[in-house]
């Protein structure tokens, strides 16, 4: 007879030998989430010993010792001993324990390591088996990505292979926490119907790997369509998902991990979501944003140099450059490559550049440009060392995250102009990793960070705030072997934040991709939200995922077209900061007039409509009933929600480069009636909730 654990709404179904989880039954849809039970899992451990560093307690091979049912809803699982394939059995016990509270289940475990060997991996809860609901679409895994978007990867015909074929035993790809695909702690199953949430509830930054498996593999490896039935050549056939952690647990001690979450949900992902915001109010506090911050809309990206001696504007321009800026509604100069060496060289060092100018000349370059009304933000990276100049050795070299063979972890760099850095092992400035745990290095980082407050900016932006860059084995740093470095750039976050306070209140933080985490400090994320594939990221369609998880959190995305509508009718549905980088940050505004001129519409628009479509409740497209005839990806809508009358408006983008669009709304609440704005004049109509938008343009519905 098999162990389990339910509620009304949910029942969860474990096998009495090894502890797998072999049932998980959503009672409200019906929905048996473990479609194949032959694939179930329940615990797996890695336990790397001498000769076999993958020496892996597998799920199959463990033996249940207890199972404690305290109530109809709460149990402990205990294994006493754990067995490997290349050890044997092992001294470790493992207490697991489940409860039902609604529609979730978490996981808590506590792991007593009396073995000499380090616990590497640990991996629960495992769903082995899993299938979509019968008779509805297959499931996509959805992250929340480093642009601010989600991540979308099927769950069905056309699987992919992220991980190499070559160590791995099956189709596998994995979302790893926090890593660009997954910037916040969770993961949705999910298919517009219903869906799973899949989360480590984790108040520090620790690392979680979400590990998808298509077994035993491909019903034809040409066009990795996935067989439909439940078994293939004898062997049993579905997707596994696996929360796989990275505690390294040294012999002796014992660790109680942070919850894993498990809720069933209907509807959309936004539903999904939910679980994880609930959670996040319990420790998310975010630094109260600059009073200037909240009236800037609109950046302009100018890089002023490169690692191969570009040297395209001097510290002197900026003043004129400041001043057209200011003339085409642009609030803050986000300066590239103003550094020594230019963007990307002699990392992470803030002095100035000599061929540029002084660093009087650009320190007044930044008062003037700042008395125009144009805020100054600063770009600089603290991640990684350019190995190529002096100081490496000299005070970096101790600071690098190291592997577990004692190298410092490489940076393959970044290929600027010539042909020889766009080739591996030519002129491309290639860097190490920095270890931000490192009491040394934040020491450093500080010291180069004082120099730019000393320039007197507004802010900084910090480049490449996401990174792969996840651990360091150099316990010589004050951490433990395999620690997560960025629980050292969260404490870094908090350095630079005291640290700027101490010379002017309303310093900004701003970076590149921050984590949930470290957007507690980092209030601007400056991203790229193009469609399709940009940094490992495959997107069809952006999705705001992160703005409707976070509505005060400020993106800053990237607008490089020369008649670059679609992307700034993007801005307004998002409310999102209009950021201009002609010729990919290299030019000035002049040089792409028709993107600036309807920029200017468009922000003409907004501070028309200010309380609702920049300061309101980003909604998605919660609250409207909304269809319309032609592509679906032509049409691109949002909700906004006045917070001081709580009426909404819905920001309406035709996106199609050839058609108008004809769309019928209706809100939730019934409203139809809706003063109607549009990007392209000054009037104001009355609409009943039938409109025209016309082709690679915009309209606001306001509830009247």
């Amino acid at each position: 007879m098999n162990l389990f654990l339910e509620n009304k709404r949910i029942k969860i179904t474990f096998n009495r030998e090894n502890g797998a989880i072999i049932g998980l039954l959503n009672k409200e849809t019906g929905w048996q989430v473990i479609r194949q039970p032959g694939l179930a899992m329940g615990i797996q451990l890695l336990v790397p010993i001498k000769d076999h560093r993958n020496n892996r307690a597998s799920s199959k091979i463990q033996k249940l010792s207890a199972f404690d049912k305290k109530t109809e809803t709460m149990a402990g699982l205990y294994w006493d001993k754990i067995t490997a394939n290349h050890s044997g059995d092992l001294d470790i016990s493992v207490f697991l324990l489940v409860e039902l509270d609604g529609i979730s289940i978490s996981f808590i475990m506590t792991i007593d390591n009396r073995s000499p060997y380090i616990i590497e991996e640990v991996w629960n809860p495992c769903l082995g088996g899993i299938r979509e609901p019968a008779e509805e679409k297959c499931l996509e895994s959805l992250s929340v990505n480093m642009c601010g978007g989600l991540s979308k990867e099927i769950l069905g015909d056309g699987f992919p292979q992220k991980s190499g074929y070559y160590g791995t035993i099956h189709p596998t790809f994995i979302k790893t926490f926090p890593d660009v695909e997954a910037q916040t702690s969770f993961i949705l199953l999910a298919n517009n119907t219903q869906g799973l949430y899949l989360g480590m509830h984790d108040k520090e930054l620790n690392i979680v790997n979400f590990v998808h498996e298509l077994k035993p593999g491909y019903l034809d490896s040409k066009n990795k369509r996935v067989p439909s039935a439940d078994t293939i050549g004898g062997k049993p056939i579905g997707y596994v998902v696996s929360a796989v952690r990275l505690p390294f647990i040294e012999p002796g001690k014992t660790i109680k991990l942070a919850p894993i979450v498990i809720n069933l949900f209907k509807g959309t992902w936004h539903n999904g979501v939910e679980q994880y915001k609930k959670w996040r109010k319990t420790w998310f506090f975010s630094k109260p944003e600059p009073e200037w911050l909240k009236e800037i809309d609109c950046w302009f990206t100018l890089q002023m140099n490169t690692p191969e001696g570009d040297c395209r504007y001097r510290y002197t321009d900026l003043v004129e450059i400041a001043g057209e800026a200011r003339d085409k509604g642009v609030g803050a100069i986000q300066l590239i490559g103003w550094a020594r060496d230019g963007q990307d060289g002699a990392e992470p060092y803030q002095d100035i550049d000599p061929r540029l100018g002084t660093r009087e000349e650009l320190k007044e370059a930044i008062r003037k440009a700042e008395s125009m009304g144009v805020r100054i933000l600063l770009m600089c990276k603290f991640k990684w060392a350019d190995i190529s100049i002096p100081e490496f050795k000299e005070e970096l070299l101790s600071c690098t995250l190291r592997d577990m063979y004692g190298n410092y972890v490489q940076f393959e760099g970044y290929a600027y102009e010539t042909m020889t850095q766009q080739l591996t092992g030519g002129s491309r400035r290639t860097g190490a990793g920095l270890c931000h745990l490192s009491e040394e290095y934040r020491k450093i980082a500080l010291r180069e960070f004082k120099k730019i407050l000393e320039l007197g900016s507004s802010g900084i932006l910090y480049d490449e705030l996401a990174s792969n860059m996840l651990l360091c084995f150099d316990t010589s740093h004050d951490h433990k072997w395999g620690e997560s470095n960025f629980k050292g750039s969260l404490m870094l976050a908090k350095e630079f934040y005291e640290t700027a306070l101490d010379t002017r209140k309303d310093f900004l933080l701003a970076g590149e991709g921050p984590n949930d985490h470290l957007s507690q400090y980092y209030l601007v994320s400056y991203v790229r939200t193009w469609n399709g594939e940009w940094g490992g990221l495959n997107e069809e369609n952006y999705i705001a995922a992160w703005k409707y998880l976070n509505p005060q959190m400020r993106f800053a995305t990237c607008i490089t077209g020369w008649d670059d509508r679609e992307m700034i009718n993007q801005c307004l549905v998002n409310g999102y900061i209009i950021n201009y980088e002609p010729y990919n940050f290299k030019g000035k505004l002049s040089d792409f007039p028709d993107t600036v001129a309807y920029g200017m519409k468009a922000q003409r628009l907004r501070r028309r409509l200010w309380d609702y479509i920049w300061d309101g409740i980003f909604k998605d497209t919660i609250g409207v009933e909304l269809s319309y005839d032609g592509k679906n990806s032509a049409c691109l809508y949002s909700v906004f929600e006045n917070r001081k009358n709580n009426k909404r408006a819905v920001v309406i983008a035709n996106q199609d480069h050839e058609n108008d669009l004809d769309v019928r709304l209706l809100l939730d609440n019934g409203i139809h009636n809706f003063d109607m704005y549009d990007i392209e004049n000054d009037s104001v109509k009355i609409c009943s909730g039938s409109l025209t938008v016309k082709r690679r343009s915009l309209k606001v519905l306001v509830e009247r």
